[in-house]
């Protein structure tokens, strides 16, 4: 029955779309948390090293997360392409 194999592409189809937007949610929250952490603790590593306090560790959080958005940006630009 043609119609039947019609239903069943546009069903996969669907499946399709909606593990292409998990998988690009899971890319874009994994690549902003990782990025962070590292900033964290290569800015906790620098504090101890240079006695600095918590200022290293604040920048490096910061660092981290401008990196982790620049990161999805591009990510964001590669899927809607």
């Amino acid at each position: 029955m043609p119609g039947n194999k019609e239903k069943d592409k546009k069903e996969n189809r669907g499946a399709g779309d909606v593990l292409q937007a998990l998988a690009l949610a899971t890319t874009i929250g994994m690549e902003l948390a990782i990025t962070v952490v590292l900033g964290y603790y290569g800015g906790h590593y620098l504090d101890e090293k240079f006695a600095t306090g918590p200022w290293l560790m604040v920048a490096g959080i910061f660092v981290g997360l401008a990196a982790g958005i620049s990161g999805v940006y591009k990510t964001l630009q590669r899927f809607f392409k």
